[in-house]
């Protein structure tokens, strides 16, 4: 259970420089349509913005064709690969996710697939990509549990390279038996989900520019 914590500013590294965060909201709505978990995602964006200049884009994946597969490209048509770049370019990637029945969104599973490239990439040979990127999780729901899912996408983003500071989530799941409806309002008045997206914002952006200063480097 997730308790609300004294909120503490921190002395940054001296990067002062622009940070570039991507999003990658896993939200089975369009663009067209209100999401809380890209509401949230906002809200940590909007933190980030006091401790560091920030470059930032949400890619609404529902929006996207990115098949099925292993590989960069599987498709004339495919936009992982484009997705894929904005990925490496990034200092901080964010990977937001509803729960449907208990686990993450069906896209956010299919971008977790594709992102094996990287993976295939690293161990053949190449060099390692997302080394020195920082991740963070932002997951919304309806009822069920938050942990489950904010453990198995850490798992893999460590395993990924990304390096995940303390605190690196911000989560928020509405009662049971309540009309999902008034999921955003009840969100909104959620002190503890507000104190979550400031100290995940303040930790992302203290690990992106640590890692600018001192980056990892494999020799």
């Amino acid at each position: 259970m997730y308790h609300p914590k004294p909120y503490q500013k921190c002395e940054m590294p001296e990067f002062s420089g622009t940070l570039g965060v991507l999003v990658l909201n896993g939200s089975l709505k369009h663009k067209s349509e209100s999401s809380n978990t890209e509401e949230l995602a906002e809200l940590v964006i909007e933190n980030m913005k006091s401790h560091s200049e920030i470059d930032y884009e949400i890619i609404r994946l529902a929006d996207k064709n990115i098949p099925a597969g292993l590989g960069f490209k599987e498709s004339e048509d495919d936009e992982w690969p484009k997705i894929a770049e904005k990925i490496k370019k990034a200092d901080i990637v964010l990977f937001a996710s509803p729960i449907w029945w208990g686990g993450r969104s069906s896209l956010m599973q299919r971008i977790i697939e594709r992102m094996d490239a990287f993976d295939e990439e690293y161990i053949h040979g190449g060099r390692n990509t997302l080394l020195n990127k920082v991740a963070g999780i932002v997951i919304t729901g309806s009822e069920d549990g938050a942990q489950a899912t904010l453990s198995s996408l850490m798992s893999m983003l460590t395993f990924m390279n990304f390096a995940l500071p303390p605190q690196c989530a911000a989560y928020w799941v509405g009662e049971v038996g309540q009309d999902p409806k008034d999921d955003r309002e009840r969100r909104l008045k959620n002190k503890a989900v507000e104190n979550m997206a400031k100290t995940m914002a303040r930790n992302l952006v203290f690990y992106a520019k640590l890692l600018k200063d001192h980056p990892i480097i494999e020799k």
